[in-house]
C-alpha cells in the first residue's frame, strides 16, 4: 500500500506516467486535501489526474493535521499524507524534500519519484531505456530534481540495463 502526495502525482501526470504507481502498488490512497490540490480546472495534467484518482480513495484529513503542520512548519496537506501513511504503516510516495524529511522523523518509509522509477525498472515494468526517457521527461516537464540525484539515478538505470 502507498499514500501518494501531490508532489509525486503532478509530475507523473505531466509526462503521462501515473500508471507506474498502479503497476507497483496494489492499493493506493491519498487525502482529500491532496485531491483538492491536484484537481484544478485548467491546470496541466488535471485530466489525467482526474481519471487516475477516480479509483484512488481520498481519506478524510486527520484532526491532528493542523497541529502537526503548525509544529513541523509544513502545509496541512503534507501533514495529512504523513498522518495517513503513519496510521496505516504505509509507504509515502512524494517528491518534496521537506515533506519527506518530516515524514521520516515520524517513522514513515518514503519513496521519491526516482525510487519508483528504479523499482519499475527492476521489476520489468519499464526497460532501462524507457526509464531513462521518463527521467528526462520528468525533469524537462519541470519536476524538481537535484543534478546529483539525476546523475546517480541515471547511473543506476544504466547498471540495470546491462
Amino acid at each position: 500500500m502507498v499514500v501518494v502526495d501531490s508532489s509525486a502525482l503532478i509530475p507523473l501526470a505531466w509526462v503521462g506516467r501515473l500508471d507506474l504507481i498502479s503497476a507497483t502498488f496494489d492499493e493506493i490512497r491519498t487525502t482529500e486535501l491532496v485531491r483538492d490540490e491536484v484537481l484544478v480546472d485548467g491546470k496541466r495534467g488535471t485530466a489525467a489526474l482526474t481519471a487516475f484518482l477516480d479509483d484512488v480513495p481520498a481519506c478524510e484529513t486527520s484532526p491532528q493535521a493542523e497541529e502537526v503542520a503548525s509544529l513541523e512548519g509544513i502545509a496541512v496537506a503534507d501533514a495529512s499524507v504523513i498522518l495517513l501513511a503513519d496510521d496505516g504503516e504505509e509507504l509515502l510516495l512524494a517528491n518534496d524534500k521537506g515533506l519527506i524529511a518530516v515524514a521520516r522523523t515520524h517513522g514513515v518509509e518514503c519513496w521519491w519519484v526516482t525510487t519508483l522509477l528504479l523499482k519499475c525498472t527492476k521489476e520489468g515494468v519499464v526497460t532501462s531505456a524507457e526509464a531513462t526517457d521518463i527521467l528526462y521527461d520528468l525533469v524537462d516537464a519541470g519536476m524538481n530534481l537535484h543534478p546529483k540525484v539525476y546523475s546517480q539515478t541515471q547511473q543506476k538505470l544504466d547498471e540495470l540495463g546491462e
